[in-house]
């Protein structure tokens, strides 16, 4: 009898991030094996995890790692956004990168999926200067880079505005205290994308025939359609139930929107690209985004 043909094995850095959990569910949900690294042995159903560190561990034991794994694909879901110094993050966007990609020059090479971001296109923040250094490696070393526009969606973190004000909006629904929103008087059109589609399209860059097509290319994942970030705000708090009041307020003096472009966020290529190379489209809109964060938001345990 013929032996079975093995499943096709990922590891995920990062795994037990925001971006990192969606993108194990979406290979799991294929049939990969999936392993998964993040600082904290948090593991998920289904997802061999370990513990690495990978800005710290030394260069060897990154080589062993990956070696002891051997996967047909690296996806790199882990990095800084917020909350960090520019010291840290240029460790969590740009040197572990290197440190990563110099640990697979010793393996058979697998395919290497970066997750960057559509604010490298200006590269006026931290963010976006660490972010595009990493890009720059990955193409040279032969990988793939998808540029992410915001995201939103299930577990949507609170260190971005609408995740912050679903944390709130689930502690009102729980204690009953009033809600009080403040917002800045700025209307801005922004592209959302739900983490889930981000998922699906990373999904599609390892199928073999789309990953040769995009190797050393980066593509923006776009939904080619911006929405403006007060309506989603108002459609949040719809969804939640909950009674809150929204202030606005004035920027501050030179006050400039992140990436210092109006309405940055939207792929500079359009949807096009990646529905060409990768098969892919976006297929759920902001109001199933705002709904997965709201229930998830609201299922948390309180402190959490």
């Amino acid at each position: 009898m013929p032996h079975p043909t093995p499943a096709p094995r990922v590891l995920v850095l990062g795994c037990s991030g925001f971006v990192g959990r969606h993108v194990c569910a979406a290979f799991l949900a294929r049939g990969w094996e999936v392993h998964g690294w993040a600082r904290r042995d948090r593991g998920a159903p289904g997802v061999t995890t370990r513990a690495v560190d990978l800005v710290r561990a030394e260069p060897g034991r990154l080589a062993d790692e990956l070696a002891a794994v051997a996967p047909d694909t690296v996806v790199n879901a882990s990095g800084a956004v917020w909350g960090v110094t520019e010291t840290e993050m240029a460790d969590a966007n740009e040197a572990l990168v290197s440190r990563v990609l110099t640990a697979l020059g010793a393996a058979p090479s697998p395919r290497f999926v970066q997750l960057g971001t559509v604010h490298e296109h200006t590269a006026a923040t931290p963010y976006g200067r660490t972010k595009a250094a990493a890009t720059a490696r990955v193409l040279a070393a032969g990988g793939t880079v998808l540029r992410l526009p915001n995201l939103l969606g299930p577990g949507t973190p609170e260190g971005s505005f609408l995740g912050r004000v679903g944390a709130q909006l689930a502690r009102a629904a729980r204690t009953g205290e009033a809600v009080t929103v403040t917002t800045l008087s700025v209307r801005e059109r922004r592209e959302f994308l739900d983490v889930r589609d981000a998922a699906d399209a990373v999904l599609a860059a390892a199928a073999p025939a789309a990953a040769r097509r995009v190797r050393g290319r980066a593509l923006d994942l776009s939904t080619g359609c911006p929405v403006d970030v007060r309506e989603l705000l108002d459609a949040l708090i719809r969804i939640s139930g909950v009674p809150a009041r929204v202030e606005e307020r004035l920027p501050d003096p030179g006050w400039a929107p992140p990436g210092g472009l109006k309405g940055v966020g939207a792929g500079a290529a359009g949807p096009d690209e990646a529905a060409r190379l990768l098969g892919w489209r976006a297929v759920r809109g902001p109001e199933e985004s705002l709904r997965g964060l709201w229930e998830t938001a609201v299922s948390l345990p309180a402190g959490l």
